[in-house]
C-alpha cells in the first residue's frame, strides 16, 4: 500500500505543474511552502506527492481561477473601490505606500464626465480635465476624508485658473463613497484659497469649498443611483 504523503521518484515538480497549468512557478512554490512548509534542506528540487499535486491543481486549475475572478467581475464600481481602499490602507500601514489617494483622481474625472458629458482632456493638458457638453473647461479636484482628517485639510494645489468652472468632490477614505460635490468659479477659488510659496500655488481648504461652492451632489447621486434622503 502506497502512502500518498510520501514523495516518490516519479513525482511531479512545480516546474511540471507550471507548464501544465500555465501558472508562474513561483506562485506554485509559494503556495506549497505556505501549505506544506519548507522544502527538505538537502534538496532544492521539490517532487510532489499525489496530494500536493492535487492541491496545486485545485488551487490554480481553470475552475479555481474562474471562481476567484468572478467576485471581482460581478462587483459594482463602489464595491471594487471599497476593496481597493482597504488594500491601500493595509499597504500604508506596512509602509509600502505613503498616501491613500490612487485611483481617486481618475475616478473623480470619470464621474464628472458621466455627469457633465463632453470629453476628457488629454493628460498633457494641465489647466483643465474635461470639456463638458456645454463647451466649458472643467477642472476636477478630489480628495478623501476620514474621521481623523484635519479640519484644515486642502485640495491639491491650484497653479492655473485657465478653466471655466471647477468641480470639487469629497469621498470617504474607507469606502470611496461620494460625500458631496460642489462647483466653484475660478474667481471664487482665487478669493477663498490661500497662496503658498512652498507649492507655488493656491490651496483651497475643503471646508471653504463646501461653504462657498454650489452644491451639485444630487446630480452625482442620481448618476450613481443613490436615493435622495427624505
Amino acid at each position: 500500500m502506497n502512502d500518498s504523503s510520501e514523495p516518490c521518484d516519479a513525482g511531479l515538480t512545480p516546474a511540471d505543474l507550471s507548464r501544465e497549468l500555465d501558472v508562474p512557478q513561483k506562485r506554485i512554490r509559494d503556495y506549497l511552502r505556505a501549505t506544506y512548509g519548507l522544502l527538505d534542506g538537502e534538496t532544492t528540487r521539490w517532487r510532489l506527492t499525489e496530494d500536493q499535486a492535487a492541491g496545486v491543481r485545485d488551487r490554480f486549475g481553470a475552475g479555481a481561477e474562474s471562481s476567484e475572478e468572478q467576485p471581482l467581475h460581478g462587483a459594482s464600481v463602489p464595491d471594487l473601490l471599497g476593496q481597493y481602499a482597504e488594500i491601500l490602507a493595509e499597504l500604508r500601514a506596512r509602509g509600502i505606500v505613503r498616501t491613500s489617494n490612487a485611483p481617486l483622481g481618475d475616478y473623480a474625472e470619470y464621474l464628472t464626465q458621466q455627469v457633465y458629458g463632453g470629453e476628457l482632456a488629454a493628460n498633457s493638458v494641465r489647466s483643465y480635465d474635461l470639456i463638458d457638453a456645454e463647451g466649458r473647461r472643467v477642472q476636477v479636484k478630489a480628495r478623501t476624508l476620514a474621521p481623523t482628517t484635519s479640519p484644515s485639510s486642502v485640495f491639491s494645489v491650484f497653479r492655473s485658473f485657465d478653466f471655466d468652472v471647477a468641480v470639487l468632490l469629497v469621498f470617504s477614505q474607507k469606502t470611496y463613497e461620494l460625500h458631496w460635490a460642489v462647483e466653484m468659479e475660478p474667481a471664487t477659488i482665487e478669493q477663498a484659497a490661500r497662496w503658498s510659496s512652498h507649492v507655488n500655488g493656491r490651496l483651497l481648504r475643503v471646508a471653504l469649498a463646501r461653504r462657498h461652492g454650489i452644491d451639485v451632489t444630487v446630480r452625482f447621486d442620481r448618476m450613481l443611483g443613490v436615493e435622495e434622503a427624505g
